[in-house]
């Protein structure tokens, strides 16, 4: 009996000892020493690890599997340089019922293996060519300070390495060796990288072919990027299309290559490739018009008529004009371009443009009185420079000079309904001083400078970017004019993502101004033209009041400073369409212990339009106001 007991507990230790263990035994593995992209290597290389959930696992191949364990962690770290790590490893059993084993493994990785020598060379007509040569000791071969072998690194130049040499104009380049050698006696390592170029493909003639208008043929190579013998580059064809779309004159570019030819003049294997630039305008006119309504300005018409191009050398204008129903405001300008570098957008613009509407006795608050018409006219001459990138900054600059002529008779608002022999006795009472001052007719030469600093994260909905624009102008009645003021222009935009569904909106409308300011019965004139003056009110100021009914309370036509701010919160509430919560304040005045200011607030809804943000804002003034909310409807981005 007891025989047979002895015989069963063997029997049934052996046949635990072969069962499975059971998830709840189960196994757990630790790896300290590494971090980063090297943890995660070996992590993801260890069968340990990606075993050590199964089932089917018992101690024989859990055993097994820690055997080979150093070997997969030395195979996970060579690919970033480390060949002689240094590996503790311990597996525990468990202790008791239950439990799982523990395996861990603590690395010290090592150095990683320097890089004894680079050995680059070209064959080919590439062989002995001086920009090829550079690049031995280019950042094209940088394994860092000092060389380091990291084989992603690695696979990284070699693939770069062979692209720009393609870049270069070698179009048919490929590697007859790329090898790394890793002596682990010396422990160091040589990498080997021969490429066998081919021949040179360069530009060869360029030609244009045009479907439509002929534009001279010495304009449009100002525009070209390309130059025959130049190495040939289908990046720098990509370029070449994108310069002549953005010239405004086409509305298809096609690039195409010629048949190859082998130069005959070269000791080199060259082969010359022809380009043919097929070119397509758009039409000549294009005619648009108008018609709207806003509750800052009624009932609107705007019409323009564009001609773009004139010539053979790029020329163009525009004629626009716009009827407003808000103090039957008129305005028309003429716009004639000419480009001067057409490649980087250097250009001259000539203009004329002419702006008037309705200063009535019921704008300045009168029972009674009459009208004027306050009418300005302005020829300009602006140089626009071309845009430069600083980092993720586009700078924007232009330089003009305007000469503004500004006529109105605020004498009239006051007495236009009084008979002309009343107003004369007025006239002598007052004295002819405030007369001129009532009426003016300024004349002046205004140069002036602008600076325009932009970025974006999106050109149509904006959730990351700043702008900033400064304008700088004046005049001198030593250069010409009979008036002489100085004035400084800043606007500003930050937006900021707020979570993965809000903006933060902040803007600011900055004026200063250095003129001379006459009194006439009790009310402050500023001379300058009324063109220049700051008001505020309106969908791009201080929403909650009418467009430019904010001024100086001592005023009729507007103010010499301005400071406006506004704070806006938008959060997308449905995809493509989010809600906001502004408050928007500030004014224009003549002094600065003298700001009035006013307070809008109010809230918005929000439309990602495919031309861009469609907005309806419901604004609430928070002090005096003709009405008791304004509704104002605007799209396009902020800047």
């Amino acid at each position: 009996m007891r025989n047979k007991l002895g015989a069963w507990l063997l029997l049934s230790t052996a046949l635990l000892t072969a069962l499975p263990l059971h998830a709840a035994e189960g196994l757990k593995v630790s790896v300290t020493g590494l971090r980063g992209e090297t943890l995660a290597n070996v992590r993801a290389a260890l069968a340990i690890i990606q075993q050590q959930h199964e089932e089917t696992l018992d101690r024989a191949r859990i055993q097994q599997l820690h055997n080979q364990a150093e070997q997969d962690i030395k195979v996970a770290l060579q690919p970033f340089g480390y060949y002689q790590p240094t590996i503790q490893a311990t597996l525990e059993a468990p202790e008791e019922a239950q439990q799982p084993w523990r395996a861990h493994y603590e690395i010290k990785q090592g150095e990683q293996i320097p890089i004894a020598d680079i050995d680059l060379q070209f064959s080919g007509a590439g062989a002995d060519s001086a920009a090829l040569s550079q690049w031995r000791s280019s950042e094209v071969l940088d394994f860092g300070n000092p060389a380091v072998l990291n084989h992603m690194r690695y696979e990284e130049i070699k693939r770069d390495l062979l692209s720009q040499v393609v870049a270069a104009g070698y179009l048919n380049a490929s590697y007859q060796r790329a090898r790394v050698e890793v002596d682990l006696e010396r422990y160091s390592a040589k990498v080997s990288l021969h490429i066998n170029t081919g021949p040179l493909y360069i530009y060869g003639p360029i030609s244009f072919e045009q479907l439509g208008h002929p534009f001279a043929t010495d304009y449009l190579e100002q525009y070209l990027l390309l130059q025959p013998g130049d190495p040939f580059s289908q990046s720098e064809l990509s370029q070449q299309r994108r310069a002549l779309s953005k010239s405004g004159h086409f509305q298809a570019v096609t690039i195409e290559s010629g048949q190859a030819t082998e130069a005959s003049n070269s000791s080199d294997k060259v082969v010359v490739q022809p380009i043919s630039i097929e070119l397509k305008p758009y039409l000549a006119n294009r005619y648009r018009g108008r018609i709207g309504w806003g509750t800052d300005t009624g009932f609107g018409l705007q019409t323009d008529w564009t001609r773009r191009y004139i010539g053979q050398r790029g020329h163009s204008f525009n004629l626009g004009g716009a009827v407003v129903e808000e103090r039957r405001r008129l305005a028309g300008e003429f716009r004639y371009l000419i480009p001067l570098d057409p490649l980087e957008g250097k250009r001259l613009e000539l203009g004329a443009r002419h702006e008037s509407k309705d200063l009535t006795y019921e704008d300045v608050d009168l029972d009674e009185g009459g009208e004027t018409r306050i009418a300005t006219n302005l020829a300009s001459a602006t140089l626009h420079f071309p845009s430069k990138q600083h980092g993720a900054y586009e700078l924007q600059q232009r330089a003009g000079l305007s000469l503004v002529s500004e006529s109105y008779d605020v004498f009239e608002v006051l007495f236009g309904n009084l008979p002309s022999s009343a107003q004369s006795a007025i006239i002598g009472t007052i004295g002819r001083d405030a007369y001129n001052t009532l009426a003016p007719d300024f004349s002046a030469v205004v140069p002036n400078l602008r600076f325009t600093l932009r970025r974006s994260d999106d050109p149509l909905y904006i959730r990351r970017g700043e702008y900033y624009n400064l304008e700088l102008l004046g005049a001198d009645e030593s250069l010409g004019s009979n008036t002489s003021f100085l004035q400084a222009r800043l606007n500003t935009w930050n937006i900021f993502p707020v979570g993965d569904s809000g903006r933060l909106l902040l803007r600011s409308a900055l004026g200063y101004t250095d003129v001379e300011s006459r009194e006439a019965l009790g009310v402050t004139f500023n001379q300058m033209p009324e063109y220049y003056e700051f008001r505020s009110g309106g969908a791009r100021s201080i929403r909650g009041y009418g467009f430019e009914s904010l001024f100086p309370s001592d005023g009729i036509t507007g103010g010499k400073h301005l400071l406006v701010g506004s704070i806006e919160y938008e959060h997308e509430i449905i995809p493509n369409w989010g809600a906001s919560l502004f408050v928007d304040g500030g004014n224009a005045f003549n002094e600065f212990d003298q700001i009035d200011e006013k307070i809008g607030v109010g809230f918005g809804l929000r439309w990602r339009s495919p031309v861009g943000l469609a907005r309806i804002d419901v604004g609430f003034p928070l002090d005096d106001a003709k009405d008791s909310f304004q509704i104002y409807i605007t799209v396009g981005p902020e800047f």
